[in-house]
Formats: C-alpha cells, sequence, structure tokens
C-alpha cells in the first residue's frame, strides 16, 4: 500500500538541486473544524502542492483534537504539510510572499470572517520558514480580517505559540521529530512529548494517514487492517 506519514527529514530529489539551491523548506499547520473539515484539509493540500515553484515534501497523519480558547465549538481536525517553497531574496521576503499565499488560499477555500479562536472552515499557519527567526510587520495582503486585531499585525517565525500546543507539534513531528526550531531550545519530539504530559490523552488523536497515490488521509484502522 502506497502510504506515508511522513519522515524526520523529507527527501528532496537528487536531481532538484536547483529547486534546493533557490528554495528553503517551510512546515505549515492546517486545520478546519466547519462543515467538512477533511475535504478543506485534502484540497489545501493539493492547491499548496500545486503551487508554482512549489515542491510537497511530506504529509503528517491527520489528528482530532480539541478546540483551544474559550468558544464552544466541534473538534478540529488538524495535519501539517512539509514544502519547498522560494527561499526569496532575503528570508522575509520568501515567508512575507509564502503567508501571502496562504491567506490567499484560506480565501479560496471559502474561510470565512470570524471571531480569534473561533471556528474555522480552514486555517493555514506559517509554522517554520528554514532556520530563520523572523519578526516583520505584515503586508496588508498577508494581514488577518480578524476585527479585534487592530493596530500591527507582525509575520513571526517560528510561529510563536507552536511550540507549547500540542495540535501543531504532533503532526510536526511527524515530519521533523528531531528538528530544533531556533529559539525553542529543544527538538520539536521533546516538545511535543513536554505538551503531552500537560494534556488529556485524547486532546489530540492521530485518525489518518496520508496516501499519497490517492492525495488523502486513509482511516488509520484501515491502515492497520492492511
Amino acid at each position: 500500500m502506497d502510504v506515508t506519514a511522513g519522515s524526520a527529514r523529507p527527501a528532496v530529489p537528487a536531481c532538484d538541486t536547483a529547486l534546493v539551491d533557490q528554495h528553503t523548506l517551510a512546515y505549515i499547520g492546517l486545520g478546519a473544524n466547519v462543515g467538512g473539515a477533511h475535504d478543506a484539509l485534502r484540497r489545501a493540500v493539493a492547491l499548496l502542492a500545486s503551487r508554482p515553484d512549489t515542491a510537497l515534501q511530506g504529509v503528517s497523519r491527520l489528528y482530532r483534537t480539541r478546540p483551544v480558547g474559550p468558544v464552544d465549538q466541534d473538534d478540529f481536525l488538524n495535519a501539517a504539510v512539509a514544502l519547498r517553497v522560494p527561499a526569496g531574496s532575503r528570508p522575509e521576503l520568501g515567508a512575507m510572499a509564502l503567508l501571502t499565499a496562504l491567506k490567499g488560499l484560506e480565501q479560496d477555500l471559502g474561510r470565512q470572517q470570524r471571531q480569534r479562536w473561533g471556528p474555522r472552515e480552514i486555517d493555514l499557519d506559517l509554522l517554520l520558514f528554514g532556520g530563520h527567526r523572523l519578526r516583520v510587520e505584515r503586508d496588508p495582503a498577508a494581514r488577518s480580517e480578524d476585527p479585534a486585531r487592530g493596530g500591527p499585525q507582525w509575520l513571526e517565525v517560528p510561529h510563536p505559540a507552536a511550540s507549547e500546543r500540542l495540535f501543531v507539534l504532533a503532526p510536526l513531528a511527524d515530519l521533523a521529530p528531531d528538528l530544533e526550531p531556533p529559539g525553542w531550545g529543544r527538538s520539536v519530539a521533546a516538545a511535543r512529548d513536554r505538551a503531552r504530559a500537560r494534556e488529556d490523552p485524547d486532546a489530540v488523536r492521530a485518525v489518518g494517514v496520508w496516501h499519497v497515490g490517492r492525495g488523502d488521509w486513509l482511516p488509520t484502522d484501515t491502515v492497520r487492517g492492511g
């Protein structure tokens, strides 16, 4: 069965040396809990993979996660992808271009303006951009439409809350367990284990494994059954 749950170091084919020279590895977090959440995440992976000058390097397992925040809402589905993306002439320019593209994809996938921490048709977060640590004001096209977020909005990588959130760390650890993001002081796997120890065991559960040929997640029980 052509199934992959991601690897610690997503490989780049040897023939893609030009791509590696001009690109960097970025990790994107995906989440949704409104409407057809599974289909929204599947479509998001397909759209990310089809972007010009971009190469999909890995897709995590699919997780069902309890929502974080004060709003009463349904559970989320979460995942992460690794992408080779244009590095830009400077890291902040490459990261801003990617964030702008993510905001555009959210709109294409039907995201509606809602309160912070509220339900989401789709959420695409830039978690890591190479080994860079950045904090720059967002371009207008990369801003959140959340009316509660007045004043400057910042592009920050690593994502400022990623090191503490199990729903981010579990899928990210599928792809890069040994990676130590700048400023964390620990590997992704160590951060995941630390977060897991603080949470209910059922707060984040793997429910699907990525099938490369189908371009979709298969239920974990199906994969175990062969």
